[in-house]
């Protein structure tokens, strides 16, 4: 809308505006502003972040991953079974037990509910580390997925990422004793451990064909690259250098 103002003069000189402004229309805020911007922007849609749980510590793991979650990643987690818990085996799975105690004395179909898997174990201990009473806890852990083994619609898709912090190696002193989580669940009552172990071999065994089967084709482009580059000017090949590119 544009104002025009028009100035006057009176009998003794002074001056004095008079403004043309629409009386039924309020001035722009900045929320308003911000909402037009939102509704009028694309849906923010975030890649997924595929996590290697392999020799990370549960804990600080579960930490990093439901702040991301928070924040609005989506985090896949795999190879749930390798992940490794502080303190002896046996101790691990006498505490399970007792957990496995637990119950509503009442009605115990109404939990809580006691999982073996150890991805649904991994799950339990990023809900509790969320808000997940509220809708932005909820909508949080809807983002996480996680799986025993590198399922087959993960393998091609993208790198698998490490969490440096909550690896085990960081978190734990080297003469302290610690366990692999898909062992403690293996006695108390995961039936699945040897079918996902059979399917990462079978996993491994098929990437390492195709890495066999590619090696001819990487070593032909590095003897290219080699011969095409003592073709080269030596300042090209510094400034190759100088940025990486070789």
């Amino acid at each position: 809308m544009c104002i025009r103002d028009r100035v006057s003069t009176q009998s003794t000189g002074s001056l004095y505006f008079i403004g043309f402004k629409h009386p039924k229309m309020a001035p722009p805020v900045r929320a308003i502003v911000d909402r037009r911007i939102r509704n009028g922007a694309s849906k923010h849609r975030p890649e997924i972040i595929v996590v290697d749980m392999k020799d990370h510590a549960i804990g600080r793991a579960a930490a990093v991953i439901a702040k991301q979650l928070l924040l609005g990643k989506k985090v896949t987690a795999v190879r749930c079974e390798k992940i490794t818990v502080q303190g002896k085996e046996i101790r691990n799975v006498i505490k399970y037990h007792h957990f496995l105690r637990k119950r509503k004395l009442s009605n115990p179909k109404m939990g809580p509910f006691h999982h073996r898997s150890p991805s649904e174990v991994f799950l339990r201990t990023v809900r509790s580390m969320l808000p997940r009473y509220t809708k932005r806890g909820a909508s949080a852990l809807r983002r996480l997925v996680a799986y025993e083994g590198v399922p087959s619609n993960i393998v091609h898709k993208g790198q698998r990422v490490v969490i440096p912090r909550a690896q085990r190696h960081y978190c734990y002193k080297s003469e302290r004793a610690y366990t692999v989580l898909g062992n403690v669940c293996r006695k108390v009552g995961w039936k699945y451990a040897e079918v996902v172990e059979k399917a990462e071999q079978a996993r491994i065994a098929k990437s390492t064909r195709r890495h066999e089967k590619n090696g001819k084709v990487r070593e032909a482009w590095r003897v290219a690259r080699k011969e095409a580059v003592s073709k080269m000017a030596k300042k090209d090949v510094a400034v190759l250098h100088k940025f990486g590119a070789i």
